[in-house]
């Protein structure tokens, strides 16, 4: 029990309190543990965002979840809806996808492109 109460105060005094008496701020563990999270940080891909409304019923199923919200299930059951013949041409056919309720419809209404919309421009995407 001494042995550990001894050690703790070694370990205080040498690793955690500075030579001027006050509490580390920058220990040196902290290199070890930030060291690898700041190097994948700057290997990160750019992040592609929409820059002009998505046409809902012509794009891929990938295309689908740059849309807020729209992950790899949802863009899937878009495209399962595509496949069964459902032509999105308001935001209540949106609603009519599982998992699409009021809020996100309303929410993605003012991104996408319908059937009886004119195309979007081919430059739809942009790297960030």
């Amino acid at each position: 029990m001494a042995l550990l109460l001894i050690s703790g105060h070694l370990i205080r005094q040498n690793m955690l309190i500075g030579p001027e008496g006050r509490w580390r701020e920058h220990l040196w563990l902290d290199a070890l543990v930030d060291g690898p999270a700041t190097a994948n940080a700057a290997e990160k891909p750019p992040k592609i965002v929409l820059t002009t409304p998505l046409p809902i019923n012509s794009c891929s199923a990938d295309s689908l979840m740059l849309l807020p919200r729209v992950g790899p299930v949802l863009a899937a059951r878009i495209d399962e809806a595509r496949k069964s013949g459902l032509v999105f041409c308001t935001a209540e056919d949106l609603r009519r996808v599982k998992g699409i309720g009021p809020a996100l419809s309303a929410r993605l209404d003012t991104l996408v492109l319908y059937a009886n919309s004119p195309q979007a421009p081919s430059d739809s995407l942009q790297m960030r």
